[in-house]
């Protein structure tokens, strides 16, 4: 999800209706909701991909940009899990040099599936991360911004989409019908599953380019007859 990051001369321009308590909040610069990001001026920050988070990166400090995929605040402390496409990296907010009580509360309370720039150290972990793809670390939150905050209350959840109608009703746990995923199909394309499906048609149309003569056709190859030789 690599785009055009906000300057830091907007890091300090944020929204704090989120949470209003920001007196002798030491760290209240190194989170918040940022503007409208409009190209005015320059990035100078560098923006890391969540599938190159490896053992190799260690103690390094890098920005990521993601989506915010499941939250879990326990005590001083916030476990965040970013998704960027099918990669996702486990993330930590705790009370210290540089975060406050308050940046954790933040980070705790950002809706799902808003998008976010962080800025944190690479470590490495003593256990593998479950259910996350990059189980070797995990990225200790320094600063957190949020570049589009998602709508509180969204139509489906992606926990809900992947499983299935039967299991569902057995286990009298939520399920996405058919016509919801349908007519809220942004949201059902980020499903992991759906996301390698179109991945691959991507690699499969890019490659039927590169043999066939595209300046014999206008159209981009959608229609799978029009794959065929």
């Amino acid at each position: 999800m690599p785009g055009v990051a906000a300057p830091r001369s907007q890091e300090r321009t944020r929204d704090s209706t989120m949470d209003p308590q920001l007196a002798d909040d030491y760290a209240k610069e190194r989170y918040g909701v940022l503007p409208l990001i409009q190209s005015q001026e320059k990035p100078d920050r560098v923006l890391v991909q969540i599938k190159d988070l490896t053992g190799v990166k260690a103690d390094e400090v890098v920005w990521v940009r993601g989506r915010i995929h499941t939250s879990r605040a326990k005590g001083k402390q916030c476990f965040l899990v970013l998704r960027q496409q099918q990669f996702n990296v486990q993330a930590l907010v705790a009370v210290g040099d540089h975060a406050s009580k308050q940046m954790v509360k933040f980070a705790a309370n950002i809706n799902k599936e808003s998008i976010v720039d962080i800025e944190g150290v690479v470590r490495k972990v003593p256990q593998k991360i479950g259910g996350c793809t990059q189980q070797d670390v995990e990225l200790h939150v320094q600063k957190i911004y949020v570049i589009s905050l998602a709508e509180p209350r969204l139509p489906l959840q992606l926990d809900d989409a992947v499983r299935p109608e039967v299991e569902g009703d057995e286990e009298g746990r939520a399920t996405v019908n058919q016509d919801t995923r349908l007519d809220n199909r942004v949201i059902d394309l980020r499903l992991t599953g759906l996301n390698l499906i179109f991945t691959g048609l991507e690699r499969v149309t890019m490659l039927y380019l590169g043999l066939h003569n595209v300046r014999q056709t206008s159209m981009f190859p959608r229609d799978p007859k029009r794959l065929t030789p």
